[in-house]
C-alpha cells in the first residue's frame, strides 16, 4: 500500500511512474511463480526416467534461466511503455503457466 500511495503522489506531482507501476505490478505476480514452476516441473519429473539427477538439475536451471530472461524482457517492455504494467509483470508467469499446463496434458499416463 505505501508503494500504491507514493505512485500515487508521485504521479499528482506529474513524475513519469510507469517504471514504478511495473515494479507493483511485478511484486504481486513474483510470489505465484513458485506454483507456476511447480505445474511445469511435474511433467519433467514424470518424464525424467533414466536420464538421472544430473539432468534434471540442468533442466531445472536452464527453465530457471529462461524464466529470469522472460521477465527481463517483459520488464523492460513495460518500463519503456511498449507494454501496460500489468500485461509486463505478468505475462512470464502467464507463459510459463500455459507451457506447463501444455506439458501436463501431453505426459503419458
Amino acid at each position: 500500500m505505501e508503494l500504491k500511495n507514493y505512485i500515487h503522489d508521485l504521479q499528482q506531482s506529474g513524475f513519469d511512474v510507469v517504471r514504478l507501476k511495473v515494479q507493483l505490478q511485478k511484486k504481486i505476480a513474483f510470489p505465484l511463480i513458485t506454483l507456476v514452476m511447480s505445474i511445469l516441473a511435474i511433467p519433467f519429473s514424470l518424464a525424467g526416467g533414466r536420464r538421472g539427477a544430473l539432468t534434471g538439475v540442468a533442466t531445472a536451471i536452464s527453465i530457471g534461466v529462461a524464466y529470469w530472461v522472460t521477465s527481463g524482457v517483459f520488464e523492460a517492455m513495460g518500463n519503456v511503455n511498449q507494454l501496460p504494467p500489468l500485461l509486463a509483470a505478468w505475462s512470464p508467469d502467464i507463459l510459463f503457466a500455459l507451457g506447463g499446463g501444455y506439458l501436463l496434458l501431453k505426459v503419458q499416463t
